[in-house]
């Protein structure tokens, strides 16, 4: 997996084919980690990492969000989730020709492995999907 990072607002992403120790999957590594990308809230948030499933009908993006549940809740994020999907997600949705018909955005307290449960660590999500170049809100 590639994990350089740089100070990039944009990460642009390449295939990377692994197998997870839960599931079949593939998962698409980023080329450029963004980091510091500023948000409607006032934090800013760094990119982990992104999965793709079912065959890349659902795609995850994750993000480092270490002030949740600190100075930031849940409602005071809301209109993160929605600027980073379009202006950030769609942009790569865009660039490499994917389609799905999830996309699921998470942002985490800290940096844990993907599908870990740690009671100790916030998270948050939202699911949307794209809709003529823009994210739509899905109510789960």
């Amino acid at each position: 997996m590639t994990t350089s990072r740089s100070n990039m607002q944009r990460f642009g992403i390449q295939v990377v084919h692994a197998v997870c120790t839960l599931c079949a999957t593939s998962v698409l590594a980023a080329e450029t980690i963004a980091e510091n990308i500023p948000v409607p809230s006032g934090q800013t948030l760094s990119f982990i990492e992104f999965i793709t499933e079912a065959e890349g009908d659902i795609l995850r993006f994750r993000f480092l969000a270490p002030e949740i549940g600190i100075a930031f809740d849940y409602m005071d994020v809301v209109p993160d989730f929605q600027m980073v999907c379009d202006e950030h997600v769609m942009p790569v949705l865009d660039e490499n020709a994917l389609a799905p018909s999830q996309i699921v955005l998470s942002m985490s307290a800290m940096d844990i492995p993907f599908g870990e449960d740690n009671p100790d660590v916030l998270q948050f999500f939202e699911i949307f999907r794209s809709e003529n170049g823009t994210c739509i809100w899905e109510e789960f």
